[in-house]
């Protein structure tokens, strides 16, 4: 049940203008690309005018030129720090011509924000950004900080969150909300993600003259099918988790030649072979271990030919995340959600990686994944996201900022 205190903080967000900002930093592009060096730099400065407006300590961090960080923070002398993580890049649009209204309109239709970046996550970041407002206007005092970081380079190799740790502002972080797109469901695990390039080296040759040279497309077939045939086996071992599924191997990435190689050329027999394995994993999981029995399949499918020769590098390790459900930021959400909509929370988990897996992983920072928007949208043409959604969000927000913290006086 709200408290007169909590109905008084809810009070101050102002709906239309909520659905107004989302709008607006959908509409403002923010694909990173390299060759033009434009990235997230426009978003971001829309999101720390919003922050300064407020009144909270802002601060603009270039991570790289082009993508910044932005961190804002309603500070208190003492209690707890609660963050709310959202990232402000978003992935290509795609062909425009494919989508029923332009990528970056922000249209509304049928209850609904359509365009790039409105799942994936500049709704949640909004939400977010409108709750600490609402707090602001409200006068409450809580009894601990809200930290808002709008971080670059989440949908890449999260160099925004790498960045925002290595800063030391993760240090003061007790517990993070993480704003993505989850039908405000509480997702209190993640998997786990660990990327491994492979590249099998042999002799390159003239297709017309195969036998002067040593091909590597047999040696990695071999080595596929080896790599599926471990994926059963440890999806067998692991069994199911009830909110991540199954644990997983995947070539994400087959090319001969490999990179640096030269050209693919119809009458010539590649030098070089490589494949990049994107392996999900779930508790109970040992990373290691894994590395190791794929890099004993990797000798076995190079073996009896010597002008072979096999690397595999690991690119990154990322462990599973999990908070225990009676955690007071999860009840506090889960709280929230009941009271809001008079349903019982949503548990769930993510099977991706999120900024909170570095969080987790770097800083044993406790963290919830939980925001606006239709779980299996993101990356969608027609991408979307639910109006009614963000306004529970916000108040969500709201009402776990108050809680986790708790408050003090209205002035």
């Amino acid at each position: 049940m709200l408290s007169t205190l909590e109905e008084h903080i809810l009070s101050h967000i102002d709906d239309d203008e909520l659905i107004g900002w989302v709008q607006e930093l959908t509409r403002i592009p923010s694909v990173w690309k390299p060759e033009t060096g434009e990235g997230e730099e426009a978003a971001a400065r829309w999101v720390a005018s919003r922050c300064r407006e407020l009144g909270l300590d802002t601060h603009f961090e270039f991570v790289q030129p082009g993508r910044p960080n932005v961190v804002a923070l309603h500070r208190m002398e003492t209690g707890k720090t609660l963050m709310f993580e959202g990232h402000t890049d978003v992935v290509t649009e795609g062909d425009p011509a494919s989508w029923t209204d332009p990528p970056f309109s922000a249209a509304i239709r049928d209850g609904r924000i359509y365009g790039r970046g409105a799942n994936d996550m500049k709704a949640g970041l909004v939400s977010a950004l409108a709750a600490i407002k609402a707090i602001v206007q409200s006068g409450v005092q809580l009894d601990g900080t809200i930290l808002l970081a709008a971080l670059c380079d989440e949908e890449g190799d999260m160099i925004g969150v790498k960045h925002f740790v290595d800063g030391g502002w993760a240090d003061q972080v007790s517990a993070a909300i993480i704003c993505e797109p989850e039908e405000n469901h509480l997702c209190i695990c993640q998997k786990g993600v660990m990327w491994l390039h492979v590249v099998i080296h042999g002799v390159m040759a003239h297709g017309a003259m195969p036998l002067t040279g040593v091909n590597t497309a047999y040696p990695m077939a071999r080595f596929l099918s080896l790599v599926r045939s471990l994926e059963l086996q440890v999806m067998a071992d692991h069994g199911v988790d009830p909110l991540l599924g199954k644990p997983s191997i995947t070539p994400t990435i087959v090319m001969s030649p490999a990179r640096g190689y030269g050209e693919a050329q119809k009458n010539v027999m590649p030098g070089a072979a490589e494949t990049m394995l994107d392996c999900r994993l779930i508790p109970g999981q040992e990373p290691d271990a894994l590395v190791r029995e794929i890099d004993n399949l990797l000798k076995s499918a190079v073996a009896g030919e010597p002008r072979l020769r096999a690397t595999l590098e690991v690119l990154e390790i990322r462990h599973p995340t999990f908070t225990d459900p009676d955690h007071p930021l999860v009840q506090a959400l889960g709280g929230a959600y009941t009271d809001l909509t008079g349903r019982p929370p949503v548990y769930g988990g993510v099977p991706g990686s999120t900024d909170g897996t570095i969080l987790h992983a770097r800083k044993d920072v406790p963290i919830v994944t939980c925001g606006p928007g239709d779980i299996h949208i993101p990356h969608h043409v027609d991408e979307w996201v639910s109006i009614d959604e963000i306004k529970t969000a916000a108040r969500m927000y709201v009402l776990a900022a108050a809680r986790y913290l708790g408050t003090r006086t209205v002035g």
